[in-house]
């Protein structure tokens, strides 16, 4: 298969951790930057629309948006053409669709119905709920001061939560919520049963049920961190059990991109738990050749998810 021909733009650290990776995937008719360098096949920006390529790739994923728009805006290049890392297999966002799915799945619920968010933490989603009387519940115990065992977020605040209580205990009244979104919090629950059955006490008659959960996970927010996933039977079980019929139960992610996004992970897992073994970037040199074959892989994918992946989003409803 012929590689795309591609201007690299930016030339500092990260493409220094990228150079040799971006030769082998790319046809690099030239460089360009900023700033003038002399280098081989520098191209100064002003001369970028003179060249014939099928791409430019941004090296920097934290300048990308302010280099995207000079490029579109002051050099009249074409939006479609400009690339990242998020096209390579560097790259890996196990959010990404979920949350496309929970965002076409809040838009569909009707204007002015009431929506709990359990568990909502620092209010992610209240975003796609505009539409909605969004109330949000959430325990509000973790201290993001304290980092114990496992991975943890930098900074968590929960302070702008409207209920603070137990989710197996929420002070609502019973069938005062036309929908409830419930999404990667039972890993972090005692008894994810008990909150399904308070689910079930909340909700209307056909109330709307969006659940999303690991189906297999690291440690993280400890000590709250009680389960490393749920399987679809766990759903198709206890969701029965309280009432809720599955109107869509869908995988986010497959076998092979799990096993990328834990590369990917791998060097910070070899500095954090094994300073010094390895000198800097020879983890991502030893990883490179998985990672392009994984890629490969799950763009060929036929339904691996059965056996592992992200989690599932499911859409349950209160029969």
């Amino acid at each position: 298969m012929a590689k795309a021909k591609v201007i690299i733009y930016g030339l500092g650290n990260q493409f220094k951790r990228r150079e040799k990776y971006l030769e082998e995937m790319f046809d690099i008719i030239g460089y360009s930057d900023s700033k003038e360098l002399r280098i081989n096949k520098y191209i100064r920006p002003s001369q970028i629309k003179e060249q014939e390529f099928e791409n430019i790739y941004i090296t920097s994923m934290i300048y990308f948006e302010e280099i995207k728009k000079f490029l579109v805006e002051k050099l009249g290049i074409h939006e479609e053409k400009i690339i990242s890392e998020k096209e390579t297999v560097w790259y890996i966002d196990n959010d990404a669709g979920k949350e496309k799915w929970l965002k076409k799945k809040l838009a569909e619920i009707p204007v002015g119905k009431a929506l709990l968010d359990a568990g909502a933490g620092e209010l992610r989603y209240k975003k796609y709920c505009g539409h909605l009387r969004y109330i949000s519940q959430d325990f509000g115990e973790y201290d993001d001061s304290e980092k114990s065992e496992g991975l943890h977020p930098e900074h968590w605040n929960t302070k702008q939560v409207d209920i603070v209580s137990d989710i197996t205990s929420i002070p609502l009244q019973d069938g005062s919520m036309d929908a409830i979104l419930c999404t990667e919090v039972f890993e972090h629950i005692k008894n994810p049963v008990l909150a399904l059955k308070e689910f079930s006490r909340i909700l209307r008659k056909n109330g709307i049920l969006l659940l999303t959960a690991p189906f297999c996970s690291l440690a993280h927010f400890a000590p709250y961190y009680f389960y490393n996933g749920f399987s679809k039977y766990w759903y198709e079980e206890y969701l029965s059990e309280f009432g809720f019929e599955i109107k869509e139960m869908k995988a986010n992610g497959n076998y092979f991109d799990y096993l990328r996004q834990e590369l990917l992970r791998l060097p910070y897992m070899a500095n954090n738990y094994c300073v010094g073994y390895f000198k800097e970037g020879e983890i991502e040199d030893r990883v490179q050749s998985s990672l392009t074959i994984l890629k490969q892989l799950s763009d060929m994918d036929r339904n691996s998810s059965e056996v592992l992946c992200f989690g599932f989003m499911v859409e349950a409803r209160k029969s």
